[in-house]
């Protein structure tokens, strides 16, 4: 209820300021701060805020060149952070809102929207702006500075289409869903074990100047002959591997029963200053079926991931089988 009579009060508010503006000054001659939306030099960006009014916050910083941070604690998404700084370079204001939808854009402004701050190299942001919903033929955002009752529909040239999905406060989201990001060069060793069938598994030591060795086995003391080149080529898999999605939607129970299951497979993945170990597991499902109709137990196409003891994802068999295809893959056929 309080949040309510605030909501109203807010409205209102902003309604007299935005009708006495109306009064007071011509559309041509609407100062041009209040319409100055796009930030040309996102290269000096060093930082975005984004809050929500639900209270959801999301901190982006740049760590370094094209890398971002979120909340401090994880990567951020390049793609998405990349689409982010393009959409607030690439802003401009396609009409005012008219007299008429004033009152209804601003109660819908302050109904849902997210805060935008946009840092250089300040503590204070040198630009920010509310960014609300569709217009009323969703072919541009509703969008407002903060401290100003204008709002304005803004749109990218050439898109058709409106931005605010763009502007998301979705931590999870903005979390990079990268596995192994190596590139050849920076594995000093790999090891595979399939805990269903010992027999394959398998380790790569890599010592640096052309000396690698291929151990196989159970016990991985069977040294195995390689094709250089294929062994390359199955190594820079690692330079891009990524999981699919996160698993919100099952029980702490049922995740818990998925650890203790079994893995398919362990990966143990190490450079000079870094390491990951990643479990791979299969993804149970209620009701399933294979192309032929015949009920299965398990997903065909997806499984689980568990990264570093930590988190579990979904991840697709596509993308994992290039890395547990086996040493077959790059045994030396020639050898004696």
């Amino acid at each position: 209820m309080k949040r309510l009579i605030i909501g109203v009060v807010m409205v209102a508010t902003l309604g007299i300021i935005a009708f006495v503006m109306q009064q007071n000054q011509d559309g041509s001659t609407i100062r041009s701060e209040l319409s100055d939306f796009a930030f040309k030099d996102t290269a000096s960006i060093t930082r975005v805020l984004l809050k929500d009014e639900s209270g959801e916050i999301i901190d982006l910083r740049r760590i370094q060149g094209r890398e971002w941070s979120v909340n401090s604690e994880f990567t951020a998404r390049p793609d998405a952070v990349e689409i982010l700084l393009t959409t607030m370079k690439r802003l401009s204001v396609k009409t005012p809102v008219s007299q008429s939808a004033m009152e209804s854009t601003l109660k819908n402004i302050i109904a849902s929207h997210v805060i935008v701050e946009i840092y250089t190299d300040s503590d204070e942001p040198v630009k920010s702006y509310y960014v609300g919903g569709a217009n009323q033929s969703h072919t541009g955002t509703n969008v407002m500075m903060t401290g100003s009752s204008r709002p304005f529909v803004v749109h990218i040239e050439g898109f058709h289409g409106f931005l605010t999905p763009r502007f998301f406060t979705n931590e999870l989201e903005w979390r990079s869903r990268e596995i192994f990001g190596y590139q050849v060069e920076e594995i000093a060793s790999v090891q595979i074990k399939y805990q269903e069938t010992p027999k394959s598994n398998f380790k790569v030591t890599n010592r640096g100047g052309g000396d690698i060795e291929v151990m196989t086995g159970e016990e991985l003391s069977n040294p195995m002959g390689f094709d250089t080149l294929l062994l390359n080529g199955y190594l820079s898999n690692y330079k891009m591997i990524h999981y699919e999605s996160y698993e919100e939607t099952k029980t702490d129970d049922f995740i818990d029963s998925v650890k203790q299951s079994t893995p398919l497979f362990t990966i143990e993945l190490e450079t000079d200053n870094d390491s990951r170990i990643v479990h791979g597991y299969r993804k149970p499902l209620r009701e399933g079926y294979d192309l032929e109709g015949n009920p299965v137990k398990y997903d065909q196409d997806r499984l689980y991931v568990w990264v570093d003891s930590n988190e579990l994802f979904v991840g697709q068999y596509a993308i994992f089988d290039k890395l547990t295809k086996g040493v077959y893959f790059f045994r030396n056929t020639v050898e004696n």
